[in-house]
């Protein structure tokens, strides 16, 4: 009578077994269901977080070419595969012959692309009021932690950029530096020496850009602080001022590299981004200002010196500036004058080493304008046109700001062609591919070959208003130190090529078609050894 009760309740177990596992598989399978749906609205919430913007054109009738999710219309800014102009320049080279502007997406980040010069020169120099803003100052996460980059006029977007400039511009303009020539000509002199006991046993091999380098490091070192740097007295030998030059460089560039980076994240610069400029070099820089504008203070012979310390000096006192204020200003000039001058200094060296033609007419130049004591005079500085055709030359081929960015200010219109025109509303974002100008064979023939005598014809003023030439910028918002930069880039080539005949060394980069710096500063990549020969 036992075994029915043991069937049954083996039966009832069975069932019950079924129904947990039935239950068990259902709540696996609820959990997967929504597990799958919370994934899909997650993906879903991306995707429309990425696309977000993707319509802002068509719905203005604006063509341009469709953006990838992620990387948008300019891939480069975030693989860093190669230098974003290049790819900006291959949309460019598409459109150019039909449109006049084009939308283009820096990620998830719409911007109209001017492809047109002419309609560049309307935003920049004619319509520059609707124009005012500057993108470039967002590479500033915090401007509180950031006191002196945000100094930088450059780096500024608001209507304080104009005061900011207006107190670094007046420390540089061409009379101040008219005055201050003698300080060129000590440095020069310095260059002179050094190259001269080089050359003592024959001809020598030199590494170029570093040369380049150390007389940017001296003329700064001078000019702004009025201390002897002495880049130029050992040129191959560690200096902590020239290390912290290219320290202070390397963090604004490693700050862009992430900038770019995390345009799709921007909420994660907080953790990734937090400053421009380096702390170290910001307390070094800080620390040299002190130092200097103390000792200016006690020494009476050098208060009358004609150089932006004291310049500086005096505005502190009209204006009541801070110390960082004044230490901010010094860095703006600095990035002016240290790095891209050194660059291009390098490069011209390099081209004219390639084309000793091109170098003999320039030396027929120099030597014909030496003054008594063996130098150029300012004002004949200042007028060198061959001289000025082979910096403008080596400055088109290097471009040393590829795209500048403005931001609309007020609502306004732009004709893109065919009479048809987009309403362009406040905070829209306009790039201009200078670049691509700078190299279109329609207006720069063999573009990215070296020849100064393209300058020949018209001079740089006339292309710079047509907007193809624009190596400094344009409008309101040139750049501040173009003629301490001119200054600093000419005075160096003077002084090498008016005794040295430069020729291609065995080691170093040959011509190529393309720039292939990886850096943000464009330019051969590789050292330039190149043979210095006394004349």
């Amino acid at each position: 009578m036992v075994l029915p009760y043991l069937e049954l309740e083996q039966e009832t177990n069975a069932r019950n077994g079924g129904t947990t596992i039935l239950r068990a598989i259902s709540k696996e399978m609820e959990t997967l269901l929504i597990t799958v749906t919370s994934l899909g609205a997650i993906i879903l919430l991306v995707y429309k977080y990425l696309t977000r913007y993707h319509g802002v054109f068509k719905e203005i009738g604006l063509d341009g070419p469709k953006p990838n999710i992620f990387f948008g219309n300019i891939p480069s800014a975030l693989t860093g595969k190669r230098p974003l102009f290049y790819d900006v320049d291959d949309i460019y080279n598409k459109y150019k012959k039909t449109h006049r502007a084009i939308g283009v997406f820096l990620s998830r980040n719409p911007q109209i692309l001017i492809l047109d010069p002419k309609l560049a020169q309307e935003i920049m120099v004619t319509n520059f009021g609707k124009f005012r803003g500057n993108l470039a100052a967002n590479w500033i996460y915090d401007r509180k932690k950031d006191k002196l980059a945000a100094c930088n006029p450059f780096l500024i977007s608001d209507e304080s950029w104009k005061s900011k400039r207006s107190e670094v511009n007046g420390g540089i303009t061409q009379n101040k530096l008219s005055l201050a020539y003698p300080i060129w000509k000590c440095c020069a002199n310095k260059l002179a020496k050094y190259l001269e006991e080089r050359t003592r046993q024959g001809n020598a091999i030199i590494e170029t850009k570093n040369l380049s380098f150390c007389f940017t490091s001296n003329i700064l070192g001078e000019f702004l602080w009025g201390i002897e740097t002495n880049t130029l007295a050992e040129p191959d030998e560690p200096n902590i001022f020239l290390q912290m030059g290219h320290q202070w460089m390397s963090s604004i560039l490693q700050s862009l590299d992430r900038y770019f980076k995390l345009l799709p994240v921007p909420w994660l610069r907080r953790f990734a981004q937090p400053r421009l400029f380096s702390i170290e070099t910001n307390q070094f820089f800080s620390e040299v200002t002190k130092d200097a504008l103390r000792f200016r203070q006690s020494d009476a012979n050098s208060q009358n010196r004609a150089d932006f310390l004291n310049y500086m000096r005096e505005m502190q006192e009209k204006k009541n500036l801070s110390h960082d204020d004044v230490v901010g200003h010094m860095l703006t000039t600095m990035l002016d004058g240290f790095e891209t001058s050194a660059s291009v200094i390098s490069h011209t060296i390099f081209y004219l080493a390639h084309h000793p033609e091109y170098q003999e007419k320039l030396r027929e130049e120099i030597l014909a304008n030496l003054e008594e004591d063996g130098f150029v005079s300012y004002q004949k500085l200042c007028g060198l046109s061959y001289l000025d055709q082979c910096v403008n030359e080596t400055i088109r081929l290097l471009t040393v700001v590829s795209i500048y960015t403005r931001i609309c200010t007020e609502p306004t219109e732009l004709e893109v062609g065919n009479g048809h025109k987009i309403p362009v509303r406040v905070g829209q974002v306009v790039s201009v591919p200078i670049f691509s100008y700078h190299h279109d064979p329609d207006y720069f023939p063999k573009p990215y070959e070296f020849n100064p005598n393209r300058f020949n014809n018209e001079t740089p003023w006339d292309l710079m208003k047509k907007g193809i030439f624009q190596p400094f910028g344009s409008g309101p918002r040139i750049c501040v130190g173009m003629h301490l930069a001119l200054l600093e880039i000419k005075s160096c080539i003077v002084e090498i090529f008016k005794a040295y005949r430069v020729k291609c060394g065995k080691e170093g980069p040959i011509l190529g078609k393309r720039l292939d710096s990886p850096t943000f500063i464009v330019g051969v990549d590789g050292d330039f050894w190149l043979e210095y020969e006394r004349l």
